[in-house]
């Protein structure tokens, strides 16, 4: 019984430094990622993709992004976000970032998103390629 009372006071006496460990190694990370992001915005790849509308190429969990440059026809943000819906709904089916990015790309005129629609088995699949082909232009 005292070596558990023992075991128990020397676990509370190093747990506020173990913590402290944690929270700086938080704000350490924190640090790391906000250099990362400078640096990523200021690339020129990643700043070339940026510039053709695919910001999600950059990084897979910035989901909501703005209208694809890329689109040339109609601008309608709910048909738009329609074949978001879509690549959204393949990414995590697969849980890849090639397939997030590349359901995107072109305005959605690529065989990703051909194989999205096909695999998702949506009930009007042409609907899709009828709204990818408007808002192409």
């Amino acid at each position: 019984m005292a070596l558990v009372v023992v075991a128990v006071c020397a676990s509370l006496y190093s747990l506020p430094h173990a913590h402290a460990r944690s929270a700086d190694g938080f704000g350490r990370m924190e640090r790391l990622l906000s250099s990362l992001r400078g640096s990523a915005e200021s690339s020129g790849a990643l700043g070339e993709l940026r510039g053709a509308g695919e910001a999600s190429a950059a990084h897979p969990l910035e989901k909501r992004q703005i209208y694809d440059r890329s689109c040339k026809g109609v601008y309608d943000r709910s048909l738009f976000n329609k074949l978001e819906h879509v690549c959204d709904d393949c990414y995590n089916l697969y849980r890849t970032s090639f397939v997030y990015s590349s359901c995107r790309r072109d305005c959605f005129d690529n065989e990703m998103f051909n194989y999205c629609v096909k695999e998702l088995q949506l009930p009007s699949p042409g609907e899709y390629i009828l709204i990818r082909d408007a808002l192409r232009g």
